[in-house]
Order: structure tokens, then C-alpha cells, then sequence
């Protein structure tokens, strides 16, 4: 993210999760400074804010839910990848699938626009139930 924001004049969102330490969201905090948005709480609210108003969304690779949700909004999406404890083998197959779709890409110093086929699958696995009922 550093070499981003070097090269890259924009402003940054960080938003925790349930599972974010709180000495991580105190270090953002510190690193990235006042002159970007590090929101301290989990708060749903400001996570639906923020992939509506982003241009471009930045997820770490140990949440497939946070990377399908932000799928639905047909951003660009970008995988942050962080060292496992455990293999994430699991994970790994779910971003390969995203990225063959063209959903994701790994975060890298270059910032792109992409399109893809925004996921609807509600909708899918409902017209899906209706067609096997039948």
C-alpha cells in the first residue's frame, strides 16, 4: 500500500474486521496518518459506505466473505496477500476461481480498470430451486 500511495495520488479507507487486532488497526492509524480514513470499530455501516463510494476495493486474502461482497458492487478488486498461518489451500482455489473469472487481481504498484460480470447469485440459485421444482 505504501508504494501505492507514493505513486498513486488517492484516499485510503481502511476498514476492520471482526477479527482484526486492535494493535493492527492502531498501527494503520499511525503509518498511514491523518491524511487517510482508518475507521476503528467494526461498523457495517461504514463498510457498506465504503464499497459503495470506492473506485476501487482492496480486500486481504484471508476473507473470501469480504471479497464476495465486494464483488457484487463490479469494482476492481484487489487481493492484499498476507503470510498464512495454516495453508489456505481453500482460500487459495476460492481467489484462483475470482481471478480466472476476472473479479481479482493481486494487489501489485499498479492501479487498473477492469470490468466483469457483477455476481448475482441469489438470484441464480433462485431461478436454479424454481427450475428443478419444475
Amino acid at each position: 500500500l505504501y508504494k501505492l500511495l507514493q505513486k498513486h495520488d488517492f484516499q485510503l479507507v481502511v476498514i476492520p474486521s471482526m477479527r482484526t487486532p486492535i494493535n493492527t488497526i492502531h498501527y494503520a492509524k499511525e503509518y498511514f496518518g491523518e491524511s487517510h480514513a482508518i475507521i476503528k470499530n467494526v461498523d457495517k455501516k461504514a463498510y457498506l459506505s465504503a464499497l459503495a463510494i470506492s473506485k476501487n476495493i482492496i480486500v486481504t486474502c484471508d476473507s473470501s466473505s469480504m471479497i464476495s461482497e465486494a464483488a457484487l458492487t463490479g469494482k476492481p478488486i484487489y487481493i492484499a496477500e498476507i503470510r498464512t498461518k495454516i495453508d489456505d489451500y481453500r482460500f487459495r482455489r476460492f481467489r484462483e476461481l475470482f481471478a480466472k473469472l476476472n473479479i481479482v487481481k493481486n494487489l501489485d504498484e499498479k492501479v487498473e480498470i477492469w470490468n466483469y460480470e457483477t455476481l448475482d447469485e441469489t438470484n441464480r440459485i433462485a431461478a436454479e430451486i424454481k427450475r428443478r421444482i419444475s
